[in-house]
């Protein structure tokens, strides 16, 4: 039972294809052997073309089973049909009643210079493979597929086989062209298509104006290559689409675990994809477009590790514009998906150029991330974590050295949208993206002497590494950063971001970048709301341009999310619906006892849920200690009484000491507003008796203010807390009360918070010990529904 459903979606058609498992007899009027030997009872034929000469005189579905028990090669046959047709190895014998799974090897491999197969599917027909290896087709010249050439109007699946080692002009594992608007190929579940060659396009797959899915699980387009021989052609390392006079499209789901769906493809141009088009003036208007999305929750969807030696190392996009009539438009939609690790000397991670016109304005062509409606079947990112991004992605040539290029790079009308822009009116993917670790002279560069437009909505944006300027915007478009934090990047020069002839908006963002100049701007304009920066001159100052340390939670390890007594939480003005920040938490929670700026909001990529924890890392969760001045002992792993699974806890011992108190670690914690602060937490110590009993014990410093180093001057208020004596765990029966009033309240309102082991006993010398674990800062009417592992990021 076969189900087949089309789905518009703007513009293209979306296949969801499903392939039912029932009894082969149900679906196949006929079922033709092929191997040794031939005769009744034993195999129906001795050659792979007599069988498919003799299922097409067939009328109705038919099956050939291609046996083990012959060596199909050197093979190159042919397929013309208008029928249902399955053709799958999997058989030993031409006996056996059912697959085995094991691959049947067809070989081109010594024979004439032709694909393995050529197969023409007519308006209503569908032609299945399955358990195959294809491999050693080798297509001459600038000759289509090497293991496969589709063509027609009809339906080509695949699944559960190996394209692998072929040889073409154009598509070196397969070259699939559409004849009209029902040509489909379908890539379904277990398809590898590696180490294939395209000389000039498509190492992996040309889709040429044609519909082509790979959404099941563990499928891949691996280790391709496009030479671009000559310095003709070179696009499209894993898969080249290609816009017509009719539309091409490919969706592509998550692919394999851990590798993803495109991985360690080779071309000049889009080592990953190339998206393309040709328009021959005549008024065409088409689409060629990729999307990518994630289908099993598990396995988030990527392009990675992909090189291009000139531009576009995961994705290359290139429309396409007559003299005076006609358009292709090129575009890639990414959604709940990423480019990872991909390597190029321009676009490491994107390239995407438009068209120019002599008559007309420029075609753009469009990279969307995370920002363009969902497709059918996507899964949407888990509520707490992100939704994919540009991580890792390096501007470098072919022996690994920097380059003067971008991460991405838009060029003539070349733009860039990456986050939920709701003037797309897009489905909002959940969570935002994550754009780190990047390398290039730009993070992001778009040049034009006409209109384009960057976007960069609920994104982090840290730990890159840049030459020049972060983000570079040249045109007289619209350049936008909308609740987005950027932070921590290393970047060569003074300046941060920069404009000459754009619309600048930068809105409930963090610019948090010491020592450089938040906007360069030449021309255009520029409108501030709402923004917390490190330099607020360029941004006009004032009331929209607030400078204040953002207090990220653990900077030193990729945590940006805010601390409780951040000023970028309710900072900012309420907005309308369910959006969510770059976690995918909810946006506008208003948090007790914080004063509101002036609402709920908070600015940047992450919206705080709660006032607890205030004390980070309270139980010990990291071997590090992090978060905590390390005075002295060590993480103990074999002793916990709070926190999950593998938390532990501090833990100090001396011998033979004549000193009986010690400072073993501190924080200090910055106050979110006035109010009735309890301190408590566990502790225990070593030895029960009155010889030699030591004790856990919390000193605290309430100070008015601070400063920003939080613990600077002379304590207001002070005191201690024992709380454990003995080789018990033990917690105070009352915890410390500190008050804090609302004329004593500043932003640096602060609480120091010491652990300190002492020796309680009378024998000399001493021998010290003692556990600390559960440290608790808790404020009256505070919400602690986060209160444990809030503060371990993932």
């Amino acid at each position: 039972m076969f189900i087949h459903s089309e789905i518009r979606i703007r513009g293209g058609w979306l296949a969801m294809v499903m392939l039912l498992t029932w009894p082969v007899s149900s679906i196949h009027a006929a079922i033709f052997t092929v191997g040794s030997p031939v005769g009744s009872g034993q195999c129906t034929h001795g050659t792979i073309q007599s069988a498919i000469n003799a299922a097409e005189a067939s009328p109705g579905a038919d099956t050939i089973r291609l046996t083990r028990s012959l060596t199909y090669e050197p093979e190159n046959n042919s397929i013309i049909t208008s029928q249902e047709l399955t053709m799958e190895g999997g058989y030993n014998t031409c006996t056996q009643v059912t697959s085995d799974s094991q691959k049947t090897v067809v070989s081109g491999a010594g024979g004439a210079a032709e694909p393995v197969f050529r197969i023409t599917v007519n308006t209503g027909g569908f032609v299945r493979f399955r358990f195959l290896t294809l491999s050693g087709g080798d297509e001459d010249g600038s000759g289509k597929g090497g293991a496969i050439y589709f063509n027609g109007n009809g339906i080509l699946e695949i699944r559960d086989s190996l394209i692998t080692q072929n040889l073409a002009g154009y598509g070196g594992g397969i070259y699939a062209q559409g004849l009209g608007s029902d040509a489909e190929l379908v890539i379904g579940a277990n398809v590898v298509i590696s180490n294939n060659t395209a000389r000039y396009n498509g190492g992996g797959i040309v889709a040429d104006q044609i519909e082509m899915s790979m959404l099941e699980p563990e499928s891949i387009l691996f280790f391709n290559e496009a030479l671009g021989i000559g310095g003709s052609g070179g696009f499209g390392g894993g898969l080249y689409i290609f816009g017509g006079t009719r539309s091409s499209y490919a969706y592509i789901g998550s692919g394999t675990s851990g590798l993803g769906a495109i991985y360690g493809n080779t071309a000049v141009y889009g080592g990953g994809v190339s998206v393309n088009g040709y328009n021959d003036d005549m008024g065409t208007y088409s689409d060629s477009r990729l999307q990518l999305f994630t289908t099993v929750a598990s396995n988030p969807a990527k392009i990675s590790n992909n090189f291009a030696s000139n531009a576009g190392g995961g994705i290359y996009l290139e429309s396409s514009a007559g003299a005076t009539n006609g358009t292709i438009f090129a575009r890639a939609e990414l959604w709940n998906a990423s480019l990872e690790y991909n390597a190029a000397p321009e676009g490491a991670a994107v390239f995407a150029i438009g068209a120019e016109t002599f008559l007309f304005s420029d075609t753009p062509s469009w990279f969307y991330l995370n920002a363009s409606s969902a497709p059918a079947g996507a899964i949407p990112c888990s509520e707490g974590t992100d939704c994919g991004g540009l991580i890792g992605n390096v501007a470098e040539d072919i022996n690994g050295q920097a380059t003067s290029g971008s991460v991405v790079r838009g060029a003539t009308s070349g733009s860039v949208y990456i986050g939920d822009t709701p003037f797309l009116g897009s489905e909002l993917p959940l969570g935002g993206t994550l754009v780190q670790a990047n390398e290039g002279a730009n993070l992001i560069h778009v040049t034009n002497d006409d209109d384009c437009e960057v976007y960069l909505h609920n994104a982090l944006i840290s730990d890159n590494q840049t030459s020049q300027a972060l983000i570079h915007i040249d045109c007289e478009g619209t350049f936008s950063v909308v609740d987005s934090t950027i932070t921590n990047n290393t970047i060569g020069g003074s300046k941060l971001l920069t404009s000459n002839d754009s619309t600048v908006t930068l809105a409930r963002s963090i610019l948090w970048q010491p020592g450089l100049t938040s906007l360069t701007r030449i021309g255009g304009s520029q409108s501030i709301t709402a923004m917390i920066a490190s330099e607020v001159g360029s941004l006009g100052g004032g009331f929209e341009a607030t400078f204040a340390n953002p207090r990220f939670i653990d900077p030193a390890h990729g945590d940006y999310r805010l601390r409780a007594a951040s000023p970028a939480v309710d900072f900012a003005t309420a907005v309308s619906g369910d959006d969510r920040d770059v976690l995918g938490l909810p946006r506008d929670q208003d948090l007790p006892i914080k004063a509101n700026v002036r609402g709920v909001r908070d600015v940047g990529a992450h919206e705080r849920q709660s006032i607890q924890p205030l004390v980070l890392n309270a139980d010990f969760d990291f071997s590090d200690l992090r978060l905590w001045t390390w005075f002295a002992g060590a993480w103990d792993g074999t002793q916990n009484v709070a926190g999950g699974s593998g938390s532990g806890s501090w833990k100090f011992a001396i011998s033979d000491t004549q000193t009986p108190r010690f400072f073993v670690g501190q924080q200090c914690i910055h106050l979110p507003g006035p109010g009735r602060y309890t301190l408590n937490g566990r502790g225990k110590g070593g030895g029960n008796t009155v010889a030699n009993r030591d004790y856990a014990k919390l000193a605290w410093e309430l100070r008015h203010n601070g400063t920003e180093q939080c613990n600077a001057g002379t304590a207001n208020v002070s005191g201690e807390l024992g709380i454990g004596s003995g080789t018990s765990w033990g917690q105070a029966s009352q915890p410390a009360i500190i008050d804090l009033t609302p004329l004593d309240w500043t932003p640096t309102s602060s609480i120091t918070i010491t652990l300190i082991a002492e020796d309680g006993g009378v024998s000399f010398p001493r021998n010290i010990s003692a556990w600390f674990d559960g440290i608790t800062l808790e404020v009256d009417g505070s919400d602690v529904i986060f209160a444990d592992g809030f503060e371990t990021f993932n």
